[in-house]
C-alpha cells in the first residue's frame, strides 16, 4: 500500500525519461549524453546570468524531502459538508501533500504572501524534518497559535524571504493546469525578487502580467518620500495552451453599440480604417457606388485592396451618406470578452477600506484581521477565466478567507461552480489585538469562522471540509525517524511482525483519518465522497471519486467470503494481520488487494 508522500525527484526523472530517453542509462542522466543531444546549446562557461542567494541549494533540498505528514479531519460538527476545502497547517507541507491528488487540477491560484515588511516574519522552515519543525513550533499553539520569527535580527532579511516562497512556488506549479494562471500579491519590498523568482520557476516567457491595484484612496502623512497607495499582483500562465483572459463585457463596455441600420449581424461601432504605419500598397483611392473617389489617408488604408472590396460586399465597410468617407463596423458578436487593463482602480476593484467593511459586516463590527483583501479583486481575478465557470481556485497564504468569499458570492452571482481550497498557518494573533479578544487565538480560527459567516449570510448551501496538518496516522513515519539505519522496507516487516494489528498504527489513530491519508497518498481528492457500508458480516468504510472505489475493512478477521461484499472493480484495504496466508492468497485471485 502506497503510504509515502509523491517523491518528486522520481516524479521530474519519469517525464524527463518519456521526453529524452537516449541520455538514460539504468535510470541515471548521462551528462555527456545530455551534451550530445543539446550540442551548441549547453553553456559550460561559468560566466552567465543567473539569479542566487544564500540557502538556494536547500530549497531545492526542502522541495524533494518526503513529508511524513498527512491531514485529519477537523471535528467540529458546525460545518456543513462539501467539496470545497479548508485545511489548517504550514503551507509547504500540505502542498506536498497535495502533489499527486491535486496535479493539473487546479485553474487558479491567488496568494497574498507575507511582504517582508519591518514586522515579524512567521515562516520557519527547517531542512531534513518540516513536519517536526511544524508540530515543535505549534505543539504549544493548538489553542494558542503560531509564534512569529523576527528576520531584521538575522541580517538576512531577502534571502529568509526567498528561502521560504520559492519552494512554495515550485510546488504549486504542479498542481495548476496548463492552462490555468498565478496571480500574486506583493508591494515594492520583495516585488523585483518575486518577478525573478517566479521568472525561474514558471518561465520569463509565461509572464502575463503586472497588474497595479490601488488600495487606498487615503494619503499617508507619515511616508517619508512618497504617499504609496497601490499593490502589485504579478500573474504567470502554467503553458501555451492558455491563449488569453478575458473579462465578461458589461453594458458600460458595450454602449458605443447599436443598430440603427437593422444590420442582420447585430449591433455595431464604427472602427479605424487607417492603417497605423505608412506602407505605399496601401495607398490607394476607393470608389463608391455612385463613382466618387475616396482618396487614401496619410498612411494608406489598413487593409489591402482585395480585402477592402471583400468587406464592402460583405457589408463590413460601408459609406457615409455623402460618400466622402468609409465606415467600418466592428460588431458586437464578434467581440470575446473585454481585454483586462493592467491599472485596476475605482470601486469595481475594491479597496482596503472596503474590505474592512466586509469584515465588520461578518463580524459585528469587529476587524480580526489586518489588512485583508476585498472580495470584489478577488471576484475580478476569478472573472478573467470569462468562459470557465467551474474550476478549483488555491489560496495558500489564505489569511482572513477572502477568496472562499469572494468564489462563493460569484457562484452565487453568475451561477458558477468554482471550488475553492484554502490553506492557512495557525499563526498566533496579537494578545492585543481585536481578534485576540474575540476569542480567535489564531488568524487559522478567523480563516474557518469567515467562511462560515459568509456562507450565512449569502444563504449559500454547499460547505466544506475542514482538515488540520499533522504527523501520519502509521507509526512506520515515526520509526523512520528514530532508525535512520534502517531502510523504510526493514521497519515496516518488523511493525507487521508484531501480533497486534495496531501496532502498525500511531495511538489514537481513528479510521476516517486513515482513510483519507491513503486516500490522499493514492490520488484522491480531499472531496473524494467517504460512505460506510454495512453487510451481514463486515463493516466497510468507502473511498470513492470518478471511477475508482476503495474498500477499507477494519475488521481484526477475515475469511475469503468477503469477496462476495466488495465489488469486483474496487479495491479492498486491509490488515495483513486480519488475513491468513491462504486467504490472502485467495483473495489476491479474485479481488484487487491492498495490506496495511
Amino acid at each position: 500500500m502506497t503510504l509515502e508522500s509523491l517523491d518528486i525527484k522520481q516524479q521530474k526523472l519519469r517525464q524527463l525519461q518519456q521526453i529524452l530517453p537516449e541520455i538514460f542509462e539504468d535510470g541515471e542522466i548521462i551528462p555527456e549524453k545530455l551534451k550530445d543531444v543539446f550540442a551548441d546549446e549547453v553553456n559550460e562557461s561559468r560566466e552567465h546570468y543567473s539569479f542566487t542567494w544564500a540557502g538556494k541549494r536547500d530549497c531545492y533540498k526542502t522541495i524533494r524531502e518526503k513529508t511524513n505528514a498527512t491531514l485529519k479531519v477537523d471535528e467540529d460538527t458546525t460545518i456543513p459538508d462539501g467539496d470545497n476545502v479548508f485545511i489548517e497547517g504550514d503551507n509547504l507541507e500540505v502542498l506536498k501533500l497535495l502533489q499527486l491528488s491535486y496535479h493539473k487540477k487546479v485553474k487558479m491560484i491567488y496568494i497574498d504572501p507575507p511582504y517582508n515588511k519591518d514586522k515579524d516574519f512567521v515562516y520557519s522552515d527547517t531542512w531534513g524534518d518540516s513536519i517536526q519543525n511544524y508540530l515543535i513550533q505549534t505543539d504549544q499553539l493548538r489553542d494558542e497559535g503560531y509564534t512569529t520569527t523576527k528576520t531584521n535580527s538575522t541580517g538576512r532579511r531577502h534571502t529568509n524571504w526567498l528561502n521560504m516562497i520559492y519552494p512554495r512556488l515550485w510546488l504549486s506549479r504542479n498542481l495548476l493546469k496548463d492552462d490555468g494562471v498565478i496571480f500574486v500579491s506583493i508591494d515594492d519590498d520583495e516585488v523585483h525578487n518575486l518577478r525573478k523568482v517566479m521568472d525561474e520557476i514558471y518561465g520569463e516567457e509565461n509572464f502575463v502580467g503586472h497588474t497595479v491595484w490601488k488600495h487606498t484612496e487615503q494619503s499617508k502623512n507619515d511616508e517619508p518620500y512618497f504617499s504609496r497607495q497601490y499593490n502589485s499582483i504579478l500573474a504567470y500562465k502554467k503553458s501555451d495552451v492558455l491563449d488569453k483572459l478575458r473579462l465578461p463585457r458589461t453594458q458600460k463596455d458595450n454602449k458605443n453599440y447599436s443598430n440603427l441600420d437593422n444590420d442582420i449581424n447585430g449591433e455595431w461601432r464604427s472602427g479605424d480604417v487607417r492603417s497605423p504605419s505608412y506602407r505605399k500598397t496601401l495607398c490607394f483611392d476607393i470608389e463608391t457606388p455612385s463613382g466618387n473617389i475616396i482618396s487614401p489617408p496619410k498612411n494608406g488604408w489598413r487593409w489591402a485592396k482585395s480585402e477592402v472590396n471583400k468587406k464592402i460586399d460583405s457589408g463590413e465597410i460601408i459609406f457615409n451618406d455623402d460618400e466622402t468617407n468609409i465606415i467600418r463596423k466592428i460588431y458586437l458578436k464578434n467581440q470575446d470578452g473585454r481585454t483586462p487593463e493592467n491599472l485596476w482602480i475605482g470601486e469595481e476593484y475594491g479597496t482596503t477600506r472596503s474590505a474592512n467593511s466586509e469584515l465588520k459586516e461578518l463580524f459585528e463590527n469587529e476587524t480580526p484581521f489586518d489588512t485583508p483583501k476585498p472580495t470584489k479583486l478577488i471576484r475580478k481575478l476569478c472573472q478573467l477565466f470569462k468562459d470557465d465557470k467551474s474550476f478549483i481556485c488555491l489560496d495558500f497564504f489564505a489569511g482572513s478567507g477572502t477568496t472562499a468569499h469572494a468564489v462563493m458570492a460569484l457562484n452565487q452571482e453568475d451561477g458558477g461552480n468554482r471550488k475553492y481550497i484554502l490553506v492557512q498557518l495557525p499563526e498566533a494573533t496579537d494578545v492585543k489585538s481585536e481578534a485576540y479578544k474575540a476569542g480567535y487565538t489564531k488568524i487559522s480560527d478567523i480563516t474557518k469562522e469567515r467562511i462560515k459567516r459568509a456562507m450565512q449570510k449569502l444563504d449559500y448551501k454547499e460547505g466544506f471540509k475542514s482538515f488540520r496538518l499533522d504527523n501520519s496516522n502509521f507509526q512506520i513515519f515515526k520509526e523512520v525517524k528514530k532508525r535512520p539505519d534502517m531502510s523504510y522496507e526493514k521497519i515496516e516487516e518488523m511493525l507487521k511482525m508484531s501480533m497486534f494489528h495496531e501496532n502498525i498504527l500511531t495511538q489514537g489513530a481513528k479510521e476516517l483519518d486513515i482513510v483519507y491519508e491513503v486516500g490522499l497518498k493514492n490520488g484522491f481528492t480531499l472531496s473524494a465522497k467517504v460512505d460506510e457500508v454495512k453487510t451481514d458480516k463486515y463493516s466497510f468504510m468507502t473511498l470513492s471519486e470518478e471511477e475508482r472505489v476503495f474498500y477499507f475493512s477494519f475488521d481484526k478477521k477475515i475469511t475469503g467470503d468477503i469477496v462476495h461484499d466488495v465489488p469486483k472493480d474496487a479495491k479492498l484495504i486491509c490488515y495483513e494481520k486480519a488475513l491468513t496466508t491462504n486467504v490472502k492468497l485467495n483473495l489476491r485471485e479474485n479481488l484487487d488487494l491492498e495490506v496495511l
